[in-house]
């Protein structure tokens, strides 16, 4: 990898600038370049050409040569510029020994005559040798991954409406000396890429009906991704199908596709990938949403007098993992305090890539993604079991415990006022209605209940079913200890003339 130490010179930059302001680059050209590089597409040509002379002169001030081949690349990719107009540009094998390939054979002699396109960012070479420019593109740059160069040639991949086409691509190591490195570097991957359009800046867009093979072998990748929707699919890693030695190893790759009504560009790029746990690192080192301005922006809504403000749950769980939250973000164009955690919308991301908030759908792009400290506080103050918390209009959070014991504290002296007014008052009023004896009646009135059950049992229960409502009245008072066992004594020994209750 070239060492950022040693930038390039400048001859190269003074000749790059030149490429990057001459006449006959289009507008549409110049806007797909600054895409590529992350600048602003608005403007006219001449804006658009200052900020591409800018970025330039910044990778010569920070001596990135990395960042000058990319920048370079995207012009020479997006621009049909003739390969003498810019004479000082020296060959990316002396620059960047680990992204230069080898030189061009028989396998790939749709490179650039000066060997550049194989090198570039994202870079995909012409079909026809004769225009090595004519139909070139970019793909949308990922978070996930980086191009870093292009292994064979980009296959044209015609239309099929009934058959099946299959085109190889055959790599070897001793043709891309890149190779040699992805053996030794896990953070380069061998990956199957394929566009819809070989102009400007494209989509990762797989047929609908396709497949692919290494040295015979089925790749389980998904590459339909969503219905209709470019972009939904990711490209198909290659690199544990790959015999990298010997060398001189011929690998076949083999891509099925059929039923296709336009045509497609199919190519293999070594690619360097970032973990999800390194973005989510640089999410929490970028960009944040201010505590002060969140407790803001809910005073500003409640103080509107066209708004009735009112208190509002949120939820401390990822609404994609349903577990609580580790990492609290949202887009910064979302207008929700609700937030998603970074780990979870990244792996989701990386499988079927949408960028579209899951809360509100609204574009989520990785560079709009955010860590908000305002939920952060909330779950470093709250225990791991709290699921969610309620926010008060003037930014205040509550527990869902305190909520509720402030609300219900008052209905709960109330209840237990009720209860003893059912003890004291309403049961005895109504065993008064049903002849019901409460506990008074037995300590006063042992001889009326020992007559009524000395003769029998069943007065009481006819008297109980005439009225049939007062059976369901259930005597608090009342326990098994309440009931004297020795009533029933009394009857049994009633025979012998013994009464065991004395006048």
């Amino acid at each position: 990898m070239a060492s950022s130490s040693i930038g390039p010179s400048r001859d190269d930059v003074a000749g790059l600038c030149r490429v990057a302001q001459t006449p006959g680059i289009s507008k549409p050209q110049l806007q797909n370049i600054c895409v590529v590089n992350g600048l602003a597409k608005t403007g006219n040509k001449a804006d658009l050409q200052r900020r591409i002379v800018n970025l330039i002169q910044d990778s010569e001030r920070s001596q990135d040569i990395q960042r000058f081949n990319e920048i370079k690349a995207s012009i020479y990719n997006n621009a049909p510029v003739q390969a003498n107009a810019y004479r000082p540009f020296t060959n990316l094998a002396n620059q960047s020994p680990l992204y230069s390939p080898a030189a061009p054979g028989p396998a790939h002699t749709n490179m650039a005559p000066n060997g550049y396109a194989a090198n570039g960012y994202g870079g995909a070479g012409a079909v026809n040798a004769q225009r090595p420019y004519a139909q070139t593109f970019d793909f949308k740059r990922s978070p996930f991954y980086e191009i870093v160069a292009r292994v064979g040639e980009v296959r044209t991949c015609d239309v099929m409406s009934q058959h099946r086409q299959t085109v190889n691509v055959h790599v070897r190591v001793a043709d891309y000396p890149v190779l040699n490195h992805v053996n030794n570097d896990p953070s380069l991957k061998v990956m199957a890429f394929c566009a819809a359009g070989n102009t400007g800046v494209q989509e990762i867009t797989f047929p609908w009906q396709s497949e692919l093979k290494v040295n015979g072998g089925d790749i389980k990748a998904n590459l339909r991704g969503l219905k209709n929707k470019p972009g939904s699919t990711r490209p198909a890693d290659l690199t544990s199908h790959l015999r990298l030695k010997p060398p001189t190893y011929n690998n076949n790759v083999e891509f099925t596709y059929a039923l296709t009504s336009k045509k497609f560009y199919f190519g293999i790029y070594v690619c360097r990938v970032t973990p999800i746990d390194q973005l989510v690192e640089k999410i929490q080192k970028s960009k944040r949403i201010a505590k002060d301005s969140v407790i803001h922006e809910l005073t500003k809504k409640a103080s509107d007098q066209d708004v009735v403000a009112t208190s509002q749950n949120i939820s401390l769980k990822d609404p994609l993992s349903y577990m609580r939250l580790v990492v609290p973000c949202r887009g910064l164009k979302c207008n929700h305090i609700q937030c998603f955690d970074a780990t979870a919308y990244l792996q989701l991301q990386e499988q079927g890539p949408q960028w579209l908030c899951p809360i509100c759908s609204n574009p989520a792009p990785f560079e709009h993604l955010a860590v908000d400290e305002y939920v952060k506080d909330i779950l470093t103050n709250t225990p791991l079991s709290v699921e969610q918390v309620t926010i008060e209009p003037d930014g205040r959070w509550l527990l869902p415990s305190a909520q509720n014991e402030q609300k219900n504290q008052p209905q709960a002296e109330t209840s237990f006022v009720d209860d003893d007014d059912l003890v004291a008052g309403n049961v005895s009023s109504r065993q008064s209605t049903a002849a019901t004896p409460n506990r008074s009646a037995y300590q006063f009135s042992t001889p009326a209940q020992e007559s009524s059950r000395e003769g029998s049992s069943m007065p009481p229960r006819s008297t109980t079913s005439s009225k049939r409502p007062a059976a369901e009245v259930i005597d608090l008072t009342l326990s098994d200890d309440d009931e004297p066992r020795p009533v029933k004594r009394a009857n049994t020994n009633q025979g012998n003339g013994f009464n065991g209750w004395a006048q």
